[in-house]
């Protein structure tokens, strides 16, 4: 029993170091694109070093949600080519201890990983995620959203303001508002002045001193509408965020509103306030919640029973074994997302069938093992 426990923690220590050397690889690949991508939207804005700390705050734990099976993966493999190439699997077993003393230590290992993936991804990464909606809109709503001298789209809209004056006036303003279809609008203003509502995403703008002009329907006989005004408020949502969470994206909806959602749009209730009115997309989000979190249990299934059939005799093999696992289960992952979106197979079918496939190659190859010994 002793030797058992012995081994149990060697074994979880060798593929512990290796993971987080695995993680601190992985890791800066997927979060040093995040970090510039956003901070450059950000900087663009008007954000402070403050701001862009909270919103460095928010990505990191969902970059190692992501690249934390990643981690364990490469790590795994490369412990037991370890293992492998220094014969100590081999001598293991000459001594008598059979598989489960190699696979349950790393399957429990990979069972942790999975659980701590499952927290980040289910619990963490739609708040994390509302959290950078959240940001954005407190930033859009000290100024930054409007700019001077450059003309700025919002959806079907065209802003240009000439100048910027103190707080948030504005001078020369012009605006082209083409969502309703087949009649732009546009606004002519000497000065005005602008307010944001982060919780709503909605932009206000005073206007004072201006003209509207209207062009006319087709079946109106005049060539053009023209209204001059002292003073007219100008409303729009400047962000694709709508009242309420149903119109969040759909990866920072919690399960329940996901869930919400399908009933929503099954029973046509409110379906407009939904951003997707395709029940399959919500479904699919939520399939794809619970199965990215048991990926490293099995990545721990099939990566021992590999080292068992000594197939891993090097770190180099371990490593190539590991980029050709996570190419296959991850390029089949993406590809059966699409098509259960589409509603070609069904949710619950389609993006479990990669977590099945290497269930089922991890215990024949260990039942194969057996066999072998």
């Amino acid at each position: 029993m002793a030797v058992t426990w012995t081994l149990s923690r060697y074994l979880v220590k060798e593929v512990a170091q290796h993971t987080a050397l695995g993680l601190m690889a992985a890791a800066p690949v997927i979060l040093i694109p995040n970090v510039f991508d956003r901070a450059g939207e950000f900087w663009i804005v008007g954000a402070t070093l403050d701001d862009q700390l909270e919103m460095a705050g928010c990505i990191v734990p969902l970059v190692i949600s992501y690249s934390l099976p990643i981690a364990f993966l490469f790590g795994l493999m490369m412990a037991i080519g370890r293992l492998g190439g220094d014969r100590e699997i081999t001598a293991m077993r000459s001594n008598g201890l059979g598989s489960v003393a190699l696979v349950a230590p790393i399957c429990l290992l990979g069972a942790l990983i999975s659980v701590v993936t499952a927290y980040l991804m289910i619990e963490l990464e739609p708040r994390l995620r509302r959290e950078l909606v959240a940001l954005s809109l407190r930033v859009a709503s000290r100024g930054g959203l409007i700019e001077e001298g450059r003309f700025q789209s919002f959806g079907d809209r065209m802003i240009f303001v000439q100048k910027r004056g103190a707080g948030r006036r504005l001078e020369g303003v012009m605006i082209s508002d083409a969502a309703k279809k087949g009649r732009r609008i546009q606004v002519f203003a000497e000065t005005g002045e602008f307010s944001f509502d982060p919780e709503s995403g909605l932009l206000r703008l005073s206007l004072e001193n201006g003209e509207l002009r209207m062009e006319p329907e087709p079946s109106d006989a005049f060539e053009e509408y023209r209204i001059s005004f002292s003073h007219v408020d100008y409303d729009f949502h400047a962000l694709r965020l709508g009242v309420g969470p149903l119109r969040y994206w759909v990866d920072q909806l919690r399960i329940d509103e996901l869930r919400d959602a399908i009933r929503r749009i099954e029973s046509d209730d409110r379906v407009w306030e939904l951003t997707y009115r395709n029940p399959q997309i919500y479904a699919t989000q939520i399939q794809r919640m619970f199965s990215i979190p048991f990926s490293p249990l099995l990545f721990a299934l099939a990566g021992v029973s590999l080292g068992l059939r000594g197939v891993v005799r090097s770190r180099a093999r371990g490593m190539l074994l590991a980029l050709g696992m996570f190419g296959g289960y991850y390029g089949l992952f993406v590809y059966v997302q699409e098509i259960a979106r589409e509603g070609t197979l069904p949710p619950q079918l389609a993006i479990w069938a990669p977590n099945a496939i290497l269930l089922v190659i991890g215990i024949g190859l260990i039942v194969d093992a057996r066999k072998l010994r």
